[in-house]
């Protein structure tokens, strides 16, 4: 069963869950020489955004914790023919992220494209739930993304030319043991809609883009666990692979819709929440 295969394995399996492949053909999404600075770069959603940007010809900030791992994608990038660099970046860290986009411009001169991806999972119920394990999960997702807007908003402005996605969730509506992280998403929302109301008049987009259940390193151990996800996964309506029934989502069909939303294709689309789901919120 599919339940029983790992991250490795998936994508020994089925790399196109996890990988772009080279010499595929492009999107054609017409950025070139843009500049996407994506959170959470190094692995996951964050890294499949990465290097589908770089084969739309942008070139790329993979802003993430993990050096080591960032350094890797950015040289993925580079096979693909455009520029990247990976400045340090906990989003944690306030000061990290200031240093990280200053980075970005004193490289490319510019900001075009942000996608906020970082994100961790610190699960428990409520009545169990510690400060700390409520904390990091906010600070991460919520006012790690917040403050990378103050920073970059204004080069952004400058430019009068900005696309940004924040990366969410469907459990944006509520998640057992997850009360911390379903919070966080929901509030990303908010986050969205106010800097797309604050920005739509100089043409600047943000919107949301809210995975369901996706295979990634994050996730990997709660799918392992049948009876835990077996009646999220038997949730999923749409079927794109009989002989092996319901299938999660790949990182590829999150970074195709990021790609697609922060395209000037997607120019007339902001305060928009896109649920990549297979189905499953219907």
């Amino acid at each position: 069963m599919i339940l029983d295969l790992s991250f490795e394995q998936l994508e020994e399996k089925n790399p196109r869950s996890v990988n772009i492949v080279m010499g595929e053909k492009k999107m054609d999404m017409k950025l070139k020489d843009k500049v996407a600075f994506v959170t959470g770069g190094a692995s996951g959603i964050g890294r499949q955004c990465c290097l589908t940007y770089a084969q739309e010809g942008a070139n790329v900030v993979v802003a993430d914790v993990q050096y080591d791992k960032a350094k890797e994608v950015v040289e993925e990038c580079k096979k693909l023919g455009v520029d990247a660099i990976a400045p340090p970046c906990d989003v944690r860290k306030l000061d990290e992220i200031s240093s990280a986009v200053k980075a970005a411009i004193d490289k490319f001169g510019k900001i075009d494209i942000i996608v906020c991806c970082a994100g961790v999972l610190r699960d428990a119920m409520i009545h169990k739930m510690t400060e700390e394990q409520w904390d990091e999960v906010l600070n991460v997702h919520l006012k790690g993304h917040w403050w990378l807007l103050h920073e970059a908003i204004p080069h952004l402005k400058q430019n009068k030319y900005g696309r940004i996605v924040l990366i969410a969730s469907t459990a944006l509506r509520g998640t057992r043991g997850q009360a911390n992280y379903s919070s966080a998403k929901a509030a990303m929302v908010g986050l969205c809609k106010t800097t797309a109301m604050e920005l739509a008049y100089l043409g600047i987009t943000c919107n949301v883009v809210a995975p369901g259940l996706v295979h990634t390193p994050l996730t990997d151990a709660f799918i392992s666990n049948e009876k835990a996800s077996k009646p999220m996964i038997d949730s999923i309506l749409l079927r794109r692979r009989p002989d092996i029934g319901p299938l999660f989502g790949t990182t590829e069909d999150i970074a195709n819709a990021v790609v697609f939303l922060t395209s000037d294709r997607a120019s007339y689309i902001t305060g928009e929440v896109l649920l990549v789901a297979g189905g499953r919120m219907i």
